[in-house]
């Protein structure tokens, strides 16, 4: 494979933002391959960019999702405790506190699944099999 730039030049590798072949004065590394020197730089540069923060949006994803569990988890805490109270003296006040908390509860539990499968998503695209 020749240089697109030197067709005269043996290629070392292909530039990862145009796919061109390049030899050694036409290339420049960059992290995780090479670009066009001159050319290519900065868009490479930005894709890796992109990369990096992929792998960290799973994480904050996943962080964010058990925050919300476990805000949902302490509302069905204050409506369950409220709704045992209020169950005695009125007791349709105190049915339907307890069935927020249920919901609470759901959403609760729905929001750290949700959780823990980013997390674990996360992990398998940083750690590929």
């Amino acid at each position: 494979m020749r240089c697109f730039y030197h067709n005269t030049v043996e290629a070392v590798g292909i530039c990862k933002n145009c796919y061109r072949a390049v030899c050694r004065d036409c290339a420049t590394e960059c992290t995780n391959g090479i670009a066009c020197k001159n050319r290519c730089e900065a868009e490479v540069e930005a894709v890796n960019d992109i990369i990096n923060r992929g792998k960290t949006s799973y994480q904050k994803t996943s962080a964010a999702y058990s925050r919300n569990a476990l805000i949902y988890f302490l509302f069905a805490t204050g409506f369950g405790v409220w709704g045992a109270i209020e169950i005695t003296r009125a007791p349709m006040l105190g049915s339907v506190m307890l069935l927020v908390t249920v919901v609470f509860i759901i959403g609760a539990v729905l929001n750290y699944s949700t959780s823990r499968k980013f997390l674990q998503s996360g992990t398998e695209r940083r750690n590929p099999p």
